[in-house]
């Protein structure tokens, strides 16, 4: 994948920006090297392209600079960081290792289909997964999972007779699934169907009769 817009500077700067999170111009002249004045003038192009946000004196990276910034940089301890952050940013409540699988299984997807992910909003987590879910059946089970923790923190859900919490919907045959499950015994799944699931929706249209 090859993104035109960030020359070796720009992803110095953001790899900086990716582990300090906030930081001042001044101080982030200091610290790269750069001459205060090209770093100024870098600060305001990842601005513009939506990687950085400026609040008073200090510069913040954005998910999406996160996001650009695991796909761009060659360093391990770096991408780490940047997925690291990124979790927080999102206040993702499942592993760093099923983000990981996640980015890697888009980054994929946008190669194949020559899609920059410049034009992606990584800022909002669910703009993502509905890029995601219709090809949920070719990813694995990290990725699967991380669309399934946002459909449930996104979407109304029900506590299930066995305590299992499910986004429930039905497919073409009028058959009752969850879009994505927190079961208590056996984990998150996306696109899951049971019988408890089936006896609870007739229950439920049993009882409004």
């Amino acid at each position: 994948m090859s993104i035109i817009y960030l020359d070796p500077k720009d992803v110095e700067v953001l790899e900086l920006l990716a582990t300090l999170v906030h930081i001042s111009s001044y101080r982030l002249s200091k610290i790269s090297g750069i001459a205060p004045s090209t770093v100024w003038r870098i600060l305001v192009k990842l601005k513009t392209l939506g990687l950085i946000t400026k609040d008073d004196r200090q510069f913040s990276i954005t998910p999406r600079g996160l996001v650009i910034t695991y796909y761009l940089s060659s360093r391990q301890s770096i991408r780490y960081t940047a997925l690291e952050n990124l979790k927080e940013a999102w206040k993702y409540d499942g592993s760093t290792e099923e983000l990981r699988s996640f980015l890697d299984s888009l980054k994929l997807f946008l190669d194949e289909h020559q899609i920059s992910p410049m034009s992606v909003c990584f800022n909002q987590p669910l703009s993502v997964v509905t890029l995601m879910l219709p090809r949920a059946s070719e990813l694995k089970e990290g990725s699967k999972n991380v669309l399934a923790r946002f459909i449930l923190k996104a979407f109304p859900s029900v506590i299930l007779p066995n305590g299992c919490r499910a986004v429930l919907s039905f497919n073409e045959s009028g058959e009752p699934y969850a879009m994505a499950a927190d079961c208590k015994d056996d984990g998150i799944h996306l696109f899951h169907k049971c019988s408890v699931i089936s006896s609870f929706v007739k229950a439920e249209v049993k009882a409004k009769k």
